[in-house]
C-alpha cells in the first residue's frame, strides 16, 4: 500500500461519517425524497472531508459510470469538481440523482477520498 500524504489523513470521526454516507447510499432508499435527502447529507461529508464543490464540469448528460472511472484515480481537486458537477445535476436534474447513486458515483468520490486518507485500499489496489 502506497503511503498516504499526512495532509490528506481523514480523523477516525470524519471516517466513520464517509463510510456511514456511502452505506446508506448503497441500501435501497425508502423513497426519491429521502434519496434526495441523503444527496444532502453526501454533499456536506464531502465539504467535511475537505472535498467541497467547487467548479462544475461542464456536462449535458452525467454519466454515473463515467464518475465511477475518474474518481477511482482522482486527485482532491478533480474529487472536489466530480462533487460539484452532482450538485450540480442534483439541483437541476433531481430525476438524473437515482441513476447517479445506483451507478455508483457519489459512492465512488467517498471511497476514493476515503483511499486518499490511508483509511481504504485504493480501487486500483
Amino acid at each position: 500500500m502506497v503511503r498516504p500524504d499526512p495532509a490528506l489523513a481523514l480523523s477516525p470521526v470524519e471516517t466513520e461519517m464517509l463510510r456511514d454516507i456511502r452505506s446508506r447510499l448503497n441500501r435501497r432508499a425508502v423513497s426519491d425524497a429521502a434519496l434526495f435527502s441523503l444527496g444532502s447529507a453526501f454533499l456536506a461529508a464531502c465539504a467535511r472531508a475537505d472535498i467541497p464543490p467547487t467548479t462544475a464540469v461542464p456536462a449535458k448528460v452525467l454519466s454515473g459510470p463515467l464518475v465511477v472511472k475518474i474518481a477511482a484515480t482522482a486527485d482532491i481537486p478533480t474529487l472536489s469538481r466530480l462533487a460539484a458537477t452532482l450538485a450540480e445535476h442534483r439541483t437541476l436534474d433531481p430525476k438524473c440523482w437515482p441513476g447517479l447513486v445506483a451507478a455508483g458515483a457519489p459512492q465512488a468520490i467517498l471511497s476514493r477520498r476515503l483511499a486518499l486518507g490511508g483509511r481504504e485500499q485504493p480501487v486500483e489496489a
